[in-house]
């Protein structure tokens, strides 16, 4: 019996030592690491910020990883280069090939196990490691699936460009009829009041009032000087109170022209041309921004603002790497050790248990 279970031990481990060295088909593998890049010195000022979209390399790097690991790449591969019939050729070994009639569920399990991808963080760099049957196919593959990434990018960026020069143009054409309306309202007022710049005429008449105020303030200054030593009936006083009464009339006709509410009319001139002139720099300064913008936008248009750049480039194998043959019969071995010896310590638990 014991002899058998020893023979039995020999056989497991020998099962995968002989699959290993003399079945299993070589794999060979292609590596490529490349970083996803974006034109992030262009500055966008003004409503140009919203136009510029947000995510940094990182976030595109992610979305790359998951869309080569994607069922989606591994059809696109597969028009290409006929990956189902490379990966399920009958020159393959049975256990490490794909089923000919596998459904989409395991080509993306199978895919995902040849097409390895992974991604540092700290130095944003994407490594590939494609797996297949020879070298020229791995490099191919590996070569394939960086093309198809980046048009993937590309297709996504021509698409944000797109909605963005869209939206930078419908918001010049808004910009600037707002700012022909304001320019329209303004020069309505204009036309209608005779005149030109109600601030400056309210300017001039503040400047005619604090005149009137100083000569009233030294003519009554002079006119107390001269009663000290004139009678209050001469000529002299009753001239310059005269005067001063005249210029207090004129002094109080311009501040009710001013503000007073004998003739609001300059007040309300004022508040609606300041209202005016306020809608007509906004709109100017909207109009500015929307044109910066468009410009922008343009120029984002024109160019390729996300690219990948290869670090190291697909190259061509010149030996396989999988399977590491030594190092999975030595683990066989292992494992069937392991196994034998926890179905013996299972049998002594049970007889100690049950006192045999």
């Amino acid at each position: 019996m014991k002899r058998f279970v020893l023979m039995m031990l020999a056989v497991a481990a020998a099962v995968p030592c002989f699959y290993f060295f003399f079945v299993a088909s070589d794999m060979y593998v292609s590596t490529a690491k490349f970083s996803v890049r974006g034109q992030t010195e262009m500055a966008l000022n003004g409503l140009a910020s919203i136009l510029g979209g947000g995510g940094g390399n990182t976030v595109d790097c992610y979305m790359v990883q998951e869309y080569i690991q994607s069922l989606d790449m591994y059809k696109a591969v597969d028009r290409k280069l006929d990956l189902s019939g490379h990966y399920s050729q009958d020159t393959a070994d049975i256990i490490s090939r794909m089923a000919k009639d596998a459904s989409d569920e395991k080509q993306l399990a199978y895919w995902q196990k040849v097409a390895q991808v992974s991604f540092d963080s700290q130095t944003s760099i994407l490594t590939i490691e494609v797996r297949a049957y020879s070298p020229e196919m791995a490099k191919s593959i590996a070569e394939e699936i960086l093309r198809k990434s980046e048009d993937l990018m590309n297709h996504l960026n021509d698409r944000v460009r797109r909605d963005s020069l869209a939206l930078a143009m419908s918001e010049v054409k808004l910009a600037e009829h707002r700012y022909s309306e304001a320019k329209a309202g303004l020069s309505e007022f204009r036309s209608l009041n005779l005149e030109l710049d109600p601030e400056a005429t309210a300017n001039s008449r503040v400047g005619i009032i604090a005149s009137l105020e100083a000569q009233i303030s030294m003519l009554s200054v002079d006119l107390e000087t001269k009663r000290q030593f004139m009678s209050p009936n001469s000529f002299e006083v009753s001239s310059l109170k005269e005067n001063i009464a005249k210029l207090e009339g004129q002094l109080e006709k311009e501040r009710e022209r001013l503000t007073g509410s004998a003739n609001p009319l300059m007040l309300a001139q004022l508040e609606q041309y300041e209202a005016l002139v306020l809608e007509n720099e906004f709109a100017r300064n909207y109009y500015t921004s929307a044109l910066s913008a468009l410009e922008s936008a343009r120029i984002m248009s024109e160019s390729k603002t996300v690219y990948l750049e290869a670090i190291q480039k697909p190259q061509l194998p010149d030996e396989s790497v999988y399977p590491e043959r030594l190092s999975f019969s030595i683990l066989g071995i292992v494992v069937v050790a392991l196994g034998y010896a926890l179905i013996m310590f299972i049998i002594a638990a049970v007889r100690e248990h049950i006192g045999v």
